[in-house]
């Protein structure tokens, strides 16, 4: 089948099997060495090899038939060389699986009796038809099949081979007699057969059937170590195209058929891979989804089938395809073969997802180690675009964080040629029902996604970006919705096309991107939770000194002045008094509020009590301080909505400048907080007139 295999989109011509090669090989290299062989070749005008045609699973065409009968003729001056051809064939081949399943059958008579069906197994241009068939004598009449004109060759050849199945049971060759040659101008070929019927009964003997039993017995073992080594083959076989050419070559082995086909295919909407003889690649393809599609009954009654199934799955079909009905226990060997191959395919594939598992564990695990040191966000999202597409097969790669403060999703990193102002856009529940349906009930499951798809949004977006697929996979932790990982493809959607593994793939990916993020929320809240106020959220005073000493470093280097402002409130005591604790807390929150957006782009911090530090930038002298202390006081004007109530409240404000105030750090905080206690003694005494 070597042959067949490099050549798989010409389909052979399947007409005699290589038996018949095989013994005119033998038998031309006994009487004439290597060189008659080549000379043989030469003058049939071959273009097979020697191993090609010794090879019993192999088979060849009329013509080719033919011309190595004509030459063999001419190179070994014997005319009657194709009858002995026949006649050595069982000699030559007695434990094949073929010779061991016509002896089966129990005695000569069955088997003239069954010749359409033992015919068969040698040649596929004719047909033979049992006439007669008693003990001692058969007559068989064939027919050439429309076409392949007759021939004496082939004729003689027949004759040869019909006066072989008595020898399967240690009989002497039976004497067969042509009494009509459809070459030679008759309308078919007639062969009149006969043996000896009395000694043939006594091989019924036990006494007398010691010789047969053994040959069957060693026919037996040879077929048992066939399968057996059917099995080790396989089992050995990591790669799982090398697995798939061994079962068909070796089911081919065990029951001979023209037309063999392995067809698998992981499931139903899997692409169909298969391994063939006898056709070419398109009626391979097709016939390949016919003996998976179909129910075993409703194939012709000429093709043989059986599934390829183990305990753990099922993988598909061996189907052997002939021109007559297949013996029983072709059926039985058949099956066999079919339960090594799903042996064989099981660890195959068994140790093929291991190897994959472990790429994909060493991958998990990098991208493990590239998520530890991510400590935002932002980073988490840079480090999956970089790492992902080692792991999954795409053109383009974006990562989408949701922010639940603005309830938009926002991409925060991309790779490949993921390019276009689409990326730059949010995503709001409201764009697409996909997104609401996260949110409503977020779910991990990836969603394979394509141009046919009924949301206008994604139909867009995929437009846009070039993307002729796309898989998102929601990051899910704790039912809580934090994003999602997108990756597209510009060519062929089946990359994408869910399949376990791409799916065990995205799940590990998006599990350990979860747990990434949630870390780094966690680091979030707790590195604001410590530079910032718990109660206005405000930056604290560790913040503040640290943007006080930054923009001392940056004044000094530049020379470009900064401004410092201190808030005190104006009898604060009297509202926690009057109101309580809670709305004193409120009003802290109002107030602080209001300093932020007085002071936009400055350092505002909570330095303790009712005590807030402003730090101003830009500043180029006193003048512009004054105008950020008025803007402050400004902050002040209207009422306070406090428990229910209009609380009226000022506050006194303490400026400084550097260099002009002072040019160390605590000389300037010391100037703006003694000019805050001037204001608020100005102020009471304001208040007391």
């Amino acid at each position: 089948m070597g042959e067949e295999h490099q050549n798989a989109d010409r389909a052979p011509d399947h007409h005699f099997a290589c038996t018949l090669s095989s013994v005119l090989v033998r038998r031309v290299r006994r009487t004439l060495g290597e060189e008659g062989l080549g000379e043989l070749l030469v003058r049939a005008g071959s273009k097979r090899t020697i191993a090609y045609l010794d090879d019993l699973t192999n088979w060849i065409s009329h013509a080719e038939a033919m011309a190595l009968f004509d030459a063999a003729a001419e190179l070994t001056g014997d005319p009657q060389i194709a009858r002995h051809v026949g006649e050595e064939t069982v000699a030559q081949h007695a434990g094949t699986p073929v010779a061991t399943l016509m002896r089966s059958l129990g005695s000569p008579d069955a088997i003239y009796s069954a010749m359409a069906q033992a015919g068969s197994k040698f040649t596929t241009v004719s047909v033979l038809e049992a006439l007669e068939v008693e003990p001692g004598r058969a007559v068989i009449r064939e027919y050439a099949v429309e076409g392949f004109p007759r021939t004496i060759p082939h004729c003689d050849w027949a004759k040869g081979l019909l006066s072989q199945p008595t020898c399967l049971f240690g009989l002497p060759p039976a004497t067969v007699e042509e009494t009509s040659c459809a070459a030679r101008g008759g309308d078919c070929c007639q062969y009149e057969i006969s043996w000896d019927a009395d000694l043939a009964a006594k091989t019924a003997d036990p006494a007398e059937h010691v010789v047969v039993l053994e040959s069957q017995l060693s026919a037996m073992t040879e077929r048992l170590d066939s399968v057996y080594a059917t099995a080790t083959d396989l089992i050995a076989d990591t790669d799982l195209d090398s697995v798939l050419v061994r079962i068909t070559e070796r089911a081919a082995t065990a029951v001979r058929a023209p037309r063999f086909l392995l067809a698998l295919r992981d499931d139903e909407d899997a692409e169909i891979r298969c391994h063939y003889s006898g056709f070419d690649e398109r009626e391979a393809n097709e016939v390949a989804k016919r003996v998976l599609d179909s129910e075993l009954r409703e194939l012709p009654s000429t093709w043989l089938a059986a599934d390829v199934r183990s305990h753990r799955r099922y993988y598909g079909r061996l189907a052997a395809m002939g021109d007559t009905a297949f013996f029983p226990q072709e059926r039985y060997l058949l099956e066999l073969y079919a339960r090594y191959a799903a042996t064989a395919l099981d660890g195959a594939t068994a140790l093929d997802e291991a190897k994959r598992g472990h790429a994909e564990a060493e991958a998990l695990l990098e991208l493990a180690r590239r998520l530890a040191d991510a400590t935002t966000g932002g980073e988490v999202a840079e480090r999956l675009a970089d790492t992902v597409p080692e792991i999954v097969d795409c053109d383009r790669l974006s990562v989408w964080l949701w922010n639940p403060a603005e309830r938009e999703l926002i991409c925060r990193a991309t790779s490949g040629d993921a390019q276009g102002e689409r990326y730059d856009e949010p995503i709001r529940p409201e764009d697409t029902p996909l997104l609401a349906a996260q949110l409503a009930d977020p779910q991990p499951e990836p969603l394979f996604l394509d141009l046919d798809s009924n949301d206008e949004l994604v139909q867009s977006y995929l437009q846009a970006v070039g993307s002729v697929a796309a898989i998102t996979a929601p990051i899910v932790a704790l039912g809580e919705y934090l994003g999602t990982l997108s990756v597209g493809v510009s060519a062929d959607p089946d990359r994408l096309r869910p399949n376990r593994e791409l799916i065990d793939r995205l799940s590990g990916i998006v599990a350990q991107a979860a747990s990434a993020l949630q870390t780094a929320r966690l680091l979030d809240k707790v590195t604001h939770q410590a530079r910032h106020d718990g109660l206005t959220g405000l930056s604290n005073r560790m913040v503040f000194t640290e943007a006080m000493e930054h923009a001392l470093a940056t004044a000094r280097d530049t020379g470009e002045a900064f401004g410092l402002l201190f808030v005190d409130l104006d009898d604060f005591k009297g509202v926690n008094d009057e109101l309580g604790h809670h709305a004193g807390d409120e009003l802290l929150r109002e107030v602080a509020r209001r300093l932020a957006a007085s002071v936009r782009g400055d350092t505002v911090a909570r330095l303790g009590g009712d005590e807030f530090g402003i730090l101003l930038s830009g500043v180029k002298g006193k003048d512009d301080a004054d105008v950020a202390v008025e803007r402050v006081q400004r902050a002040f004007t209207e009422p306070f909505a406090i428990a229910g109530e209009l609380l009226s409240l000022s506050a006194s404000v303490g400026r400084a400048v550097w260099p002009e105030d002072a040019v160390e750090m605590e000389s300037l905080m010391r100037h703006a907080d003694a000019e805050m206690y001037r204001a608020k003694r100005a102020a009471r005494e304001r208040s007391a007139v």
